[in-house]
């Protein structure tokens, strides 16, 4: 398909869950979409969308599986044996979270906190035997290639592959496996994978979920590493914005918290209403 758009997806964390709303709004408007690039949780939105599935039920099924499973994911509410600010600081980074609550304390010695026996039974249930080419809009999910360092795009094979290696998630899911590499979801580096589109792709359309940042003054050594990192990630996504052709800022998801998994319906329902209020200023 010639027409439509690129259309990127952000989000890190269940805060991606909100493209369910970007998607729903689309889907009603007949906005027509050449391509998704997404990562993380939004290539498992996008590949449901690109079958046809009902949006509405795959929302439930994910505040389902979040209320059932956080106490294997990331105990959102109570990280335990974190101060009060580390609590505030967990809750508000996720780079911060991983470095002290998992890779620090917990991960020294494993790969991974979760196995994918925790999610894969879904993922058959969601998506069957069906393969890339089943779907409507082509789907690519950005990925790195652990092994050889650098971003990638995946656009084939069986879907459940291709969603395990979006939402393989450094230091929570082990590399997700295709075609011999081992690859990870590219979020830590950049939540908007822009990185590997060209004049082929336009016009491009990303949807940024942004963040407040930290901004307390950093204390400990842990902190100013994560402070890094963060300068690091904005940086990077400011610098690939300019790739796109139009951005789609969703400011009521400023605050939406990175675990907050008690949320998921109401980030759903503001990124639905916003880009209701947006959608018309969308090249087409």
């Amino acid at each position: 398909m010639d027409r439509g758009m690129t259309l990127v997806l952000g989000g890190v964390g269940v805060r991606g869950v909100a493209n369910i709303g970007v998607l729903q709004v689309l889907r009603e408007r007949s906005v027509p979409i050449r391509r998704i690039v997404g990562t993380g949780l939004s290539s498992l939105i996008a590949a449901h969308f690109s079958l046809g599935g009902d949006l509405d039920m795959l929302e439930r099924e994910l505040v389902a599986f979040f209320t059932a499973n956080h106490r294997y994911l990331w105990g959102m509410e109570r990280y335990s044996g974190l101060s009060r600010e580390e609590l505030r600081r967990a809750a508000g980074s996720l780079s911060y979270f991983l470095r002290q609550r998992l890779f620090c304390q917990l991960n020294l010695k494993r790969l991974s906190v979760l196995p994918w026996d925790l999610v894969e039974n879904g993922l058959g249930e969601l998506f069957g035997d069906a393969a890339a080419a089943d779907l409507a809009v082509p789907l690519a999910v950005s990925v790195v290639d652990v092994d050889a360092r650098k971003e990638r795009l995946l656009t084939g094979g069986r879907l459940t592959d291709l969603v395990k290696a979006g939402l393989s998630f450094p230091g929570l899911l082990p590399p997700a496996q295709i075609d011999g590499a081992r690859v990870t979801s590219s979020i830590l580096y950049c939540d908007l994978p822009l990185e590997q589109l060209g004049e082929s792709d336009r016009p491009i359309v990303a949807v940024d979920l942004p963040g407040v940042g930290t901004t307390a003054r950093p204390v400990s050594l842990l902190e100013i590493l994560t402070r890094a990192d963060e300068l690091r990630g904005r940086a990077v996504k400011e610098h690939l914005l300019s790739r796109a052709d139009h951005v789609v800022t969703l400011e009521s998801l400023r605050h939406a918290p990175w675990g907050g998994y008690r949320r998921l319906s109401e980030w759903v329902r503001r990124a639905r209403e916003e880009m209701r209020e947006r959608v018309d200023g969308i090249p087409r």
